[in-house]
């Protein structure tokens, strides 16, 4: 849990439920997002708390509680960072001072409402609630019981029962650097693999599907390993070394928002059997889209398309990127095209426990329990596109039974200036 900036004294506090958490900790997450956005709108120069103050007239210590704030991950510790309601509804209208419409902070506005309304019913007073929650010793990832085990296991029998479709584990593995030949592009090498696949005769067909998750101007086409097109019959598109034999046929076609669809085959002996197929590809892009001016390493996502007992989601940076990004995680309610708005993200999250692991440089010593195949997937990839191991820092989600149909997303936020 962030670090707690507000303490009271006297009669010691009562701890709040986990229940009332949970309203606590989403209620954080509106303004975290809400605020984010607003102070993302301000210029360079406001956005520390000395130029914000200036720039809004609102007193220093109302900034740099904000700013504070939102350079931590949100969660019920948030709200002991942040001013008061009082504060916050300064900090709006100073921003009405400085150009912006009513219906650019109307968002905000309601969400410092719901604040006040929280406070009231759990604390009455900012200070008391900032004490009930330092008392209530549940650490930020215990506090979502929601979405538990339980319930997300018998999601996944319903699921594989609906599509006739199952896998033990859905893997998903990204490895990106600058492109040495042509400076302000960015090289993106990936894996993709359903492990202890399983198609009930009749079921949904199993189809893989990569590349872009949102429209820019600057979509590329993705290829295969050695960059031969991918299209048609691609058998080069598997990594046999981790695909069951007989291999299967795969058919490879791209679609128009610069997406890679590949249909796999199984062989008919193959049916009533669990097989293992791994695909792999490989593009270029711009570092920053021409029409957003937006990073394009922003959003990372894999999908759960396939109900699955385990999903391995691995992200490689170059050692020269890495230290230009603050990574962050978490699991999204899938929609078509993915393409949602930062300040409207905590409307889409799922309470699932989700944690980012530091997985270090190079492809080894990342052994996982769910695949122990995966370092070993990271190194074969690798090496068939040339890369180094040892120039790549790694970063892993991994969750057990996770939501069918949801999209987890591994977020990098720029940090080294403005993008």
């Amino acid at each position: 849990m962030p670090r707690v900036a507000t303490r009271t004294s006297g009669r010691r506090s009562r701890p709040l439920s986990e229940d009332e958490l949970r309203r606590v900790g989403g209620l954080a997450s509106r303004l975290h997002s809400e605020l984010g956005q607003l102070v993302r709108a301000l210029p360079d120069h406001a956005r520390g708390a000395s130029g914000m103050s200036r720039h809004l007239e609102v007193v220093r210590n109302t900034c740099q509680r904000i700013v504070s704030a939102l350079q931590e991950a949100p969660g019920p510790g948030t709200v002991t960072l942040l001013p008061g309601v009082k504060g916050l509804r300064q900090f709006i209208e100073g921003l009405h001072g400085c150009g912006f419409d009513a219906s650019e902070t109307d968002a905000a506005a309601v969400a410092v409402d719901g604040f006040e309304q929280l406070i009231q019913e759990l604390a009455g007073s900012h200070a008391r609630l900032c004490g009930r929650i330092e008392v209530s010793g549940v650490a930020e990832e215990d506090v979502v019981a929601l979405g538990e085990v339980e319930a997300r296991s018998a999601l996944y029998q319903s699921a594989a029962q609906v599509t006739g479709r199952s896998a033990e584990v859905n893997v998903s593995l990204y490895v990106f650097r600058p492109s040495p030949e042509s400076p302000g592009m960015m090289e993106r090498a990936s894996a993709f693999g359903l492990i202890g696949n399983w198609v009930r005769p009749g079921g949904m067909p199993l189809v893989i599907s990569s590349g872009e998750t949102e429209s820019t101007a600057d979509e590329s086409e993705a290829t295969l390993l050695d960059r031969a097109p991918a299209k048609g019959r691609t058998p080069e598109a598997l990594l046999s070394e981790f695909t069951t034999m007989p291999l299967p046929t795969v058919t490879s076609r791209g679609t128009a928002r610069g997406n890679l669809l590949q249909i796999v085959d199984p062989n008919v002996s193959a049916e009533g059997r669990l097989v293992d197929v791994v695909t792999a590809t490989r593009s270029i892009h711009p570092e920053v889209q021409s029409d957003t001016g937006r990073r394009t390493l922003d959003h990372i996502w894999s999908l759960v398309n396939c109900p699955s007992k385990h999903h391995v989601f691995d992200v490689y940076l170059h050692r020269d990127m890495e230290r230009l990004y603050r990574p962050s995680a978490d699991v999204q309610q899938w929609n078509p095209g993915l393409s949602i708005a930062e300040g409207d993200r905590w409307a889409t999250r799922l309470p699932v426990d989700l944690k980012l692991q530091l997985l270090g440089t190079g492809a080894l010593g990342t052994r996982c329990e769910a695949y122990p195949r995966m370092s070993e997937l990271t190194q074969t990839l690798l090496d068939r596109v040339g890369w180094d191991a040892a120039e790549f820092v790694g970063f892993r989600c991994e969750v057990a039974w996770p939501v069918w149909r949801s999209g987890i997303c591994m977020s990098f936020e720029y940090v080294d200036g403005p993008g």
